[in-house]
């Protein structure tokens, strides 16, 4: 795939995958990919030059326990093939994942989303519990509706 042809195959394979996207721009998507315990999780979808560049917001900077945090986060960059995760300057949590365009189908497409539903199942409970005051007992599931 070259970068020209790039943004109508990637909007094909989404609708392939039945992927809830909405075009942002010529080369750009915001996708929603679906988690048991955060619910839907916005991903910015860009088609650079070479590359297929993935955004997703987790959550926002934690309040406490900053260090174990980001620990636990960058330990978790270990043993992930694809999504990594980041923060930014005001210490807000990201995943973020790049594919090479040559190599880019639906299948891999497909992959890579689903791959961030279940690295964020993993996760977000134990973050959250970590780095905001979480009353006990409570039950991470998605929001109604």
């Amino acid at each position: 795939m070259d970068a020209a042809s790039a943004p109508s195959l990637i909007a094909l394979f989404l609708e392939e995958i039945g992927a809830e996207s909405d075009r942002r721009g010529e080369r750009a998507w915001t996708v929603g990919v679906p988690c048991q315990k955060r619910g839907s999780i916005g991903v910015q979808v860009l088609a650079r030059e070479r590359s297929l560049g993935l955004r997703a917001f987790v959550m926002r900077g934690p309040d406490r326990d900053h260090l174990n945090v980001y620990e636990r986060l960058l330990g978790k960059n270990l043993t992930t093939r694809d999504w990594r995760f980041g923060i930014d300057a005001d210490g807000d949590v990201y995943a973020v994942a790049d594919s090479p365009l040559a190599c880019l189908d639906a299948a891999v497409l497909d992959v890579l989303l689903g791959s961030l539903s279940a690295l964020i199942d993993e996760t977000y409970e134990s973050i959250v519990r970590m780095g905001f005051d979480v009353p006990e007992g409570t039950d991470f599931r998605p929001p109604p509706g």
